[in-house]
């Protein structure tokens, strides 16, 4: 099996050691082909050292989509032949969190390509609760990079019509957190970064307005657009600390922050009377894997647009030119995804 994994700092390695496709699946498993696999930020960040979840060795990839190839005595939803999206997050299917959805906290909880290997491989064994079918329309590299989680993060705080919206960051995750909160019935989104071609994807996108913050300061532009009122819900996707900070002065009294971005490390500073006398309300991200339908259905209907955020595909043995390109902030990629047909 050719697979890609991560050995230590800065480091991929492509092995393949032919058709060993292992046992044969037991139970309530099913073994995918896998057709498509998104490189995340977050996988920039394990490679780079900024984040560890477990120690090297580790096939990464945790945004997965293929095709079903065997099932279990078990299985009862999936045939072989199923073109299926994975979750990259399986928990036990029995315990109190994952009854109601939120497999992200349970005990015996695994995340593909984060904490166990992943599918940046050909062939990945998987419980049948941790995949959905495909709708035919839906090809397999948007299918990979499609999750949840940035609708999970919006939906805690809910985005009500006639919001203005603040989001910090235009990676994949900033640029799907404003298509949502347009779903969602907000009425102005300002999308703030610094890289030029992500924020004029952005508009295209749908934001209504764009802020470069190293040439315009992001909270006088929030304030002329609100009349001084602020923004009603602010989206941190950038993972700094100023943006952290920006995002508690966009914010109206009363107003909704989320914090998204992961950022390694503490921050050195943290208004917190800002918070308290502002009364503003805060959410993390790591959210109910719930949602999945709606997601499917977006995308479907044209409202949600992944396909735009896929700036290049590759094969899987050009792991590391993918790395190298999503690593130099001079490139212009916004999101690679592996194609392996």
């Amino acid at each position: 099996m050719k697979r890609v994994v991560w050995t230590g700092t800065g480091r991929l390695e492509v092995s393949n050691d032919g058709d060993t496709r292992g046992a044969g699946c037991e139970g309530n498993e099913v073994r995918i082909r896998v057709t498509a696999a998104g490189f995340c930020a977050t996988d920039v960040h394990i490679i780079r050292g900024q984040v560890r979840f477990v120690d090297p060795p580790l096939v990464l990839g945790h945004e997965i989509a293929g095709v079903v190839e065997e099932c279990g005595e078990a299985v009862s939803r999936l045939s072989p032949g199923d073109r299926v999206k994975c979750d990259s997050v399986i928990g036990c299917g029995i315990c109190g969190w994952c009854a109601q959805g939120a497999t992200q906290f349970c005990k015996q909880a695994v995340e593909l390509g984060i904490t166990c290997d992943g599918g940046w491989a050909e062939w990945l064994v998987v419980p049948e609760r941790a995949l959905y079918r495909l709708p035919d329309a839906l090809p397999d590299e948007v299918a990979a990079i499609l999750d949840v989680e940035v609708y999970g993060a919006l939906s805690k705080p809910g985005v009500c019509p006639g919001d203005t919206v603040v989001i910090f960051g235009p990676g994949p995750a900033g640029l799907i957190a404003l298509q949502l909160a347009r779903i969602m019935g907000a009425t102005t989104v300002i999308l703030c970064g610094t890289r030029k071609v992500r924020l004029q994807l952005g508009q295209r996108l749908g934001a209504d307005y764009i802020v470069n913050v190293t040439e315009r300061d992001p909270i006088a532009l929030v304030r002329q657009v609100t009349g001084g009122k602020g923004a009603d819900l602010a989206f941190e996707a950038a993972g700094s600390e100023a943006a952290c900070l920006e995002v508690l002065q966009v914010l109206r009294p009363q107003g909704k922050a989320v914090f998204y971005g992961v950022h390694g490390r503490p921050l050195s500073r943290f208004p917190i009377d800002q918070v308290v006398l502002k009364d503003l309300n805060l959410y993390g991200a790591l959210s109910n894997r719930t949602g999945w339908n709606e997601i499917f259905s977006w995308v479907l209907q044209g409202k949600l647009d992944l396909q735009s955020l896929i700036t290049r595909t590759l094969p899987l043995d050009q792991a590391s030119l993918a790395y190298e390109l999503l690593n130099d902030p001079r490139e212009e990629e916004v999101k690679i995804v592996f194609s392996m047909g």
